[in-house]
């Protein structure tokens, strides 16, 4: 099987716009609200690990609250939640 190059890039997101670790916020992909996650862990500025609190209703069945997992920020528009 030939190997199939995909290219590797960074989307970075500035240091003042990072989400802080520790913290919770509403996650977007483009307008829709897709989950409360918590930010275990941001590196390489772009990626970071999430671990969702609350899923939007039309969301519950694809994340569940604990799960953590990888994102690249830069896909996603987020805003603080007071979730704790």
């Amino acid at each position: 099987m030939p190997r199939r190059d995909i290219p590797h890039y960074h989307e970075f997101v500035s240091k003042d716009e990072r989400p802080a670790v520790g913290k919770c916020y509403r996650w977007y992909l483009g307008d829709e609200y897709v989950y409360t996650a918590r930010v275990v862990e941001f590196r390489g500025g772009c990626w970071a690990r999430v671990e969702i609190v609350e899923p939007a209703p039309q969301h519950a069945s694809l994340y569940s609250p604990g799960t953590a997992f990888e994102i690249k920020v830069a896909h996603y528009t987020f805003e603080p939640s007071d979730e704790s």
